[in-house]
């Protein structure tokens, strides 16, 4: 191998830019991908159920629900500190990009792909229960006007547990049929309560 004292000094400063220019790419990547999650997070909310999310994606996106489901992820992870992004280093930024930290560690299959729903289901575990329930591993969301989905702490996708099959309601019925499905998760809940009880119990057990 040769000396490291035949290498130019022209050569070590062009390296030192190159990588100066890669830093700079890669941090403008991370901003790049908060601004895409903050616009894609004020579609989210405007959408009439969520459950519409998937197919918005597929019909008017080039990537994917899953690339746009972390996109939304960066930004939840870092809307309150945005500057946050511009101090990381390289291999965090690239980690950053590859998948948020909130993002689960692997596809979780259930028997029938119909019950699966596909949306940044990990906020549910941001915001507390309907009822005054203390539930620690399960949630429940209404994403739409007559399903109720089963969230699970530690699966990477919520499970359809009730259909109720009814046409949407007429503005006069609104109000009550909010009130019904209401009234179902908070059923569910104190039911899970005691779900969580019995399985704490069996796991001091063995």
């Amino acid at each position: 191998m040769g000396n490291s004292t035949d290498i130019s000094a022209a050569r070590i400063e062009e390296i030192n830019n190159h990588h100066k220019q890669f830093e700079k790419l890669v941090k403008k990547g991370a901003m790049t991908a908060f601004k895409i999650g903050k616009m894609l997070q004020d579609i989210w909310d405007r959408l009439d159920g969520h459950d519409s999310w998937p197919v918005w994606c597929e019909s008017n996106l080039v990537f994917d629900v899953s690339t746009a489901n972390r996109y939304l992820r960066i930004y939840d992870n870092y809307k309150d500190n945005p500057k946050q992004l511009s101090g990381q280093s390289i291999s965090s930024v690239l980690q950053i990009l590859s998948a948020s930290k909130k993002e689960s560690q692997g596809p979780v299959e259930y028997g029938n792909p119909d019950n699966q729903l596909e949306f940044p289901w990990e906020y549910a575990f941001e915001k507390p229960p309907l009822s005054k329930a203390k539930l620690n591993n399960y949630r429940f969301e209404i994403p739409g006007n007559h399903d109720v989905y089963l969230i699970k702490r530690g699966f990477n996708a919520p499970i359809k547990i009730v259909d109720l099959l009814l046409s949407d309601p007429e503005e006069n019925l609104k109000t009550a049929h909010k009130g019904m499905m209401e009234n179902i998760q908070v059923a569910l809940e104190t039911y899970f309560q005691e779900v969580e009880r019995i399985e704490a119990l069996q796991e001091a057990h063995g």
